[in-house]
């Protein structure tokens, strides 16, 4: 038996998902000021691409910018657990706004990215 296929309607333009799926350039002379691996480095220009241009609600960003900080280890294992905790008292993912700001400082200061241009 073949199922028939499903369709999936995006709320994109296709100008923003060939940005999300090419991901964010990271200047080489930001990426020598790190110690990893390129495939560490593409997979932060996604997040940072998709956190742009995909058409996400808070909680969505909030993950994304919480992967960010966790690949730079911007959070410890006790931010985490605060995570953990936030999670199962509201039921949802959040990161308070000192979170994030700490998140968009540390691209905008090692990265040169700028994110509040973008929701």
């Amino acid at each position: 038996m073949s199922q028939s296929p499903q369709i999936i309607h995006l709320n994109l333009l296709d100008t923003d998902y060939a940005k999300i799926a090419a991901g964010e350039t990271i200047a080489s002379d930001r990426k020598h000021r790190l110690a990893w691996g390129d495939a560490t480095l593409d997979r932060l220009g996604k997040h940072i691409a998709r956190y742009r241009y995909d058409n996400i609600d808070q909680e969505g960003r909030d993950d994304l910018l919480c992967k960010i900080g966790t690949t730079a280890e911007l959070f410890t294992l006790s931010d985490r657990e605060d995570f953990d905790d936030r999670i199962r008292t509201t039921g949802s993912f959040y990161l308070t706004p000192g979170e994030r700001q700490q998140v968009v400082n540390w691209l905008r200061d090692e990265l040169a990215v700028d994110l509040h241009p973008y929701p």
